[in-house]
């Protein structure tokens, strides 16, 4: 075939024709120019990629609306959708001429009040330590852990490499390491100890380098495997960012680092963010298998209900010949009985006939409920002694309670329970020594009977502990022939007071 031979290629009235040489060449040349340039542009997708974050929340910074004062425990910032939640530890971050605040907890955050532009005032349980510009923001970051998972196609050579690539940071968007942004996450110094990786083989080492973004460019996280590590083709990786011990591809020590961005969209709609996942064959420079996923930050659901305040305070009597602790053996330890012949009830204490040879003794069981979480207290006042009326002469008493010695005229009640003071009212048997005491209280003049300072309180073990909110009261007497004969009177009133 002579060398000029010419190959049709199409034909018509205009038809054209090239010779076979010259057209060998550009085959190879578009051959040569296809293989070179598919080494980096056709790199495989990853499969199963996800990347799940321990919280969305956005993290919340919002500028004061007017300069502030030191020692205030509120401050008023400006509604951009930032949500301030009871228990965050708030920064305040100074512009010019001020120091910084940190630790700031707060107690709420109101609902929001209209305006130019609309505002909310945020409650702190301590007061602020330092003076700030109006502009300067209200910073609560909210790090998260991220379980990034993928499957491989190709595999990762040795000294391979996965980058990790965020959001870029929108220029003019503040750009603080440890603080939040508006338009990307925030690597938070990050490194090597918090990053575990799943899914390695050989050594299982890595080496990352974290980049923080600047106006325009991208946090990346590039995690370069080492000479004696790869990761095999179709194989599942699992990284943990903000993770210092691992079991596996779990996480047993959180750390969470990287700073959420703060809230943009609309209440109730999540920001989306896109990262980008690439793996790279670094010594030839081919990008192996890459993807792009989305991750959403939304607010928070606030999810209140309420608990009224409970209590239930009752008196029951006790029959004679009863124990002074019958229901309250857990508290009360004095097992002597009454004995006055005549049983109690919620109203009524009858000692019978006093005598100078004996001390007649009731009692009343008090049971005190209440969902207070400071607990409660258990008062007493009266009418005035025990008196009779026909003669105006009354049985010997004191506010102070004190020992009772048969014969030796004297009255009142004694407390026994857990929440009693056994300082005050003693614990032992009625009878003289340092045993029972017996006080009694007067209008002007209460008598404590028993308190204490946490709650919520009841009578079982599931509400307070057995015995946590029963006082076992005792009512006793006795006269000498001093005491006129004649029938003896008064009126005691009870009062329990919780504390919310």
């Amino acid at each position: 075939m002579l060398d000029n031979e010419l190959l049709l290629l199409h034909t018509g009235k205009n038809g054209y024709f090239m010779k076979r040489s010259v057209l060998s060449l550009v085959l190879v040349y578009i051959f040569i120019l296809f293989f070179l340039s598919a080494k980096s542009s056709y790199a495989a997708t990853l499969a199963s990629v996800s990347d799940t974050i321990t919280t969305s929340r956005p993290s919340a910074s919002a500028p004061l609306t007017a300069n502030q004062a030191a020692s205030a425990s509120q401050v008023t910032v400006v509604d951009n959708g930032s949500i301030y939640l009871a228990s965050d530890s708030a920064t305040f971050r100074p512009d010019t001429g001020e120091t910084i605040d940190t630790s700031k907890n707060v107690s709420s955050m109101s609902a929001q009040i209209s305006g130019t532009p609309n505002t909310r005032i945020v409650y702190f349980t301590n007061t602020i330590t330092n003076t700030h510009h109006a502009g300067d923001p209200v910073v609560v970051p909210t790090t998260a852990m991220h379980t990034i998972s993928f499957r491989t196609v190709a595999a990762i050579p040795t000294s391979g490499k996965i980058t990790i690539t965020f959001p870029a940071l929108t220029t003019g968007d503040a750009n603080n390491a440890a603080s939040p942004s508006a338009t990307t996450f925030q690597l938070n110094a990050l490194s090597d100890t918090n990053v575990k990786i799943n899914g390695l083989s050989g050594a299982a080492t890595f080496t990352g380098t974290y980049t923080a973004p600047t106006n325009g460019t991208s946090p990346t996280i590039a995690l370069a495997l080492t000479s004696t590590t790869t990761i095999a083709a179709s194989t599942t990786v699992t990284i943990l960012l903000g993770c210092s011990a691992n079991s596996g591809a779990s996480c047993t020590t959180q750390v969470p680092t990287i700073i959420n961005p703060t809230k943009t969209a609309a209440a109730g709609t999540a920001d989306s963010w896109a990262l980008t996942i690439t793996t790279t064959d670094v010594t030839n420079s081919i990008d192996l298998d890459s993807a792009k996923i989305r991750i959403g930050t939304v607010e928070s659901v606030h999810v209140q209900a309420t608990v009224d305040p409970t209590l239930t305070f009752t008196i029951a009597g006790i029959a004679n010949s009863t124990a002074i602790n019958n229901g309250n053996t857990t508290g009360c330890t004095n097992t002597e009985t009454t004995n006055t012949g005549i049983a109690s009830t919620a109203t009524t204490v009858n000692l019978g006939n006093l005598s100078s040879g004996a001390i007649n003794i009731s009692a009343q069981l008090i049971t005190i409920s209440t969902n207070a979480q400071n607990g409660y207290s258990l008062t007493a006042t009266s009418s005035g002694h025990l008196i009779n009326p026909a003669t105006g002469f009354w049985i010997a008493d004191s506010t102070t309670p004190t020992v009772m010695t048969a014969g030796t005229p004297w009255f009142g009640i004694h407390a026994c329970g857990l929440n009693v003071a056994s300082g005050t009212w003693a614990t032992g048997a009625t009878g003289g020594g340092a045993n029972a005491k017996y006080g009694w209280p007067t209008q002007a003049t209460s008598v404590s009977l028993a308190s204490v300072a946490t709650g919520p309180i009841g009578n079982t073990a599931s509400t307070g502990g057995v015995g946590a909110g029963l006082t076992s009261v005792e009512y006793a007497s006795t006269v000498d022939v001093s005491v006129p004969a004649g029938i003896y009177s008064s009126v005691i009133t009870y009062v329990a007071t919780p504390t919310f």
